[in-house]
């Protein structure tokens, strides 16, 4: 598969997809109205369970099952959940209203990114793993329970590294963000 096609059906792109639906949807829905702040949401609580499976799908392109894969598919679906439950945050509160309980959204959003993201990081590395170890696969169709138990185990440690990365990048850029709003 070559490089430009990798990224026409790769994560950046379905990513960016759903950006784009949730900013049309918010665009639709910004009348601060009761209906439209109820459907943002149910758009807000929807969305890790819409961006997860989608970003992770794109692993049945081929060519995808791999680590740059996985690295890309992480920094593309955060930047993704980031944008989109910020945008749906900004259709709750009219303009000049102040800050708002719709704040704590985003983090309910990256909260539940991160852990529906760390379970799909588990069972994903081990596909990978098993395609680039054949005995790794192996020991992994004939204990199969014992497989699957530690694959589920190893989503907590992931879920950390993911929350204390993720923690890191986002407090650079709030501290250099404050840089140049003074």
């Amino acid at each position: 598969m070559s490089r430009s096609s990798s990224i026409l059906l790769g994560p950046e792109a379905a990513m960016a997809l759903l950006t784009a639906a949730v900013s049309l949807f918010c665009s639709r829905h910004g009348s601060y109205s009761s209906r439209d702040v109820d459907s943002l949401e149910r758009l807000m609580w929807a969305l890790p369970f819409l961006a997860v499976p989608l970003a992770y799908a794109t692993i049945f392109v081929p060519g995808a099952k791999g680590w740059w894969w996985l690295g890309r598919v992480n920094v593309a679906l955060f930047v993704a959940l980031l944008v989109s439950a910020n945008k749906v945050v900004g259709g709750f509160v009219a303009p000049g209203a102040g800050p708002s309980a719709g704040a704590y959204g985003i983090v309910a959003v990256i909260s539940f990114g991160v852990v529906f993201a760390a379970l799909a990081n588990a069972v994903v590395g081990a596909l990978i793993l098993a395609e680039a170890r054949p005995a790794f696969a192996e020991w992994f169709r004939a204990h199969r329970f014992m497989g699957s138990t530690l694959t589920a185990f190893a989503a907590v440690p992931i879920g950390a590294a993911m929350t204390f990365v993720l923690g890191a990048a986002l407090s650079v850029y709030v501290g250099v963000a404050s840089l140049f709003n003074r």
